[in-house]
C-alpha cells in the first residue's frame, strides 16, 4: 500500500490583464490566487492500482492566505477525515481520541498534494516554463518522470517508483480576474516494486468555488456535532495570522 499512499501525495490565464503566453498565464494565475484573502475548493480523485481496488476521494477545502489549510473528504469505503494544516503542523481527527497530529494518525502526507491547493500552485508557478498554452485562459503542463521526483521530494527518496517510466499532465483554467478556475491532473507511475506488472494511474480534478467568502470549515462528527478544535490548534492559527500580517 506504500505506492498508493505516496500517490495520493503527489498529488500535485490572463485575459483580464492581456497576458497571452502560457508562462505568464500560469505565474499570474498562481499569484493572484494566492494572494486572495481566501479560497474554497472542491476535489474529486481516482487511484487506480494495476493490481487492487480503486480508490475514490471527494472532498473541500478552505485556504486562508496566511497558511492555514482545512481540509474535509471521504473516500471509498466510508473513510471520513478532517484535516488542519497550519504552517508545517497538521492535525487530523480522529473519532475515538478527537485530534492529534498527522504523524501519531500515521498520515504524515496529510494537507499535501490536492487537497492542497496552495501547494499545487507553488509548484506550478515554479515549473511555468514547460506550460504550453491550450487556448485563451487554459494552459497544459507535461511532466516527465525527474520532474516528478523532483517535485515529490522526501517521497521519492523512498523508491516506490521508476520515474523515467512515469509521468504526469496538468492542465489549468483562469477565471476572467486571471484567478484559478479549476485545474486536473493524469498520471501515470511505474512501480519500483517488480512484483507488481503495470502502472499507478491518478486522476484528479480541483475547482476554485468562491473566494473570500469562508475562512474555515466546520467540521461535524458521524452524529452532525459540530467538532471544535483544540486550544493548541486554535493558538497556532492565532499566531501564524499575526507573523503573517
Amino acid at each position: 500500500m506504500k505506492f498508493i499512499a505516496l500517490c495520493a501525495a503527489l498529488l500535485v490565464a490572463c485575459q483580464a490583464d492581456g497576458s497571452k503566453d502560457s508562462k505568464s498565464l500560469v505565474e499570474l494565475a498562481a499569484s493572484k490566487t494566492r494572494s486572495q484573502k481566501s479560497y474554497q475548493t472542491k476535489f474529486t480523485a481516482v487511484l487506480t492500482p494495476p493490481q487492487g481496488d480503486t480508490l475514490k476521494y471527494d472532498g473541500s477545502a478552505v485556504w486562508v492566505a496566511p497558511g492555514v489549510l482545512y481540509i474535509h473528504y471521504t473516500a471509498t469505503g466510508g473513510d471520513d477525515k478532517n484535516i488542519v494544516r497550519v504552517g508545517e503542523k497538521v492535525w487530523v481527527y480522529h473519532s475515538l481520541v478527537g485530534w492529534v497530529t498527522a504523524d501519531e494518525a500515521g498520515m504524515p502526507g496529510a494537507g499535501r498534494g490536492i487537497q492542497n491547493p496552495d501547494e499545487v500552485l507553488g509548484v506550478l508557478a515554479k515549473q511555468a516554463g514547460i506550460a504550453k498554452l491550450r487556448e485563451p485562459g487554459v494552459a497544459g503542463l507535461n511532466f516527465g518522470g525527474e520532474d516528478i521526483e523532483k517535485i515529490m521530494k522526501e517521497q521519492a527518496q523512498q523508491g516506490a517508483f521508476v520515474w523515467k517510466e512515469s509521468n504526469a499532465a496538468v492542465v489549468l483554467h483562469a477565471d476572467p480576474e486571471s484567478r484559478l478556475k479549476k485545474f486536473t491532473c493524469k498520471a501515470s507511475l511505474k512501480p519500483s516494486d517488480p512484483k507488481v506488472t503495470g502502472n499507478v494511474t491518478y486522476e484528479a480534478n480541483v475547482e476554485v468555488v468562491a473566494y473570500n467568502a469562508v475562512e474555515e470549515l466546520v467540521f461535524k462528527d458521524e452524529k452532525g456535532k459540530a467538532i471544535p478544535l483544540t486550544k493548541p490548534m486554535s493558538q497556532a492559527i492565532e499566531t501564524l495570522k499575526k507573523e503573517k500580517k
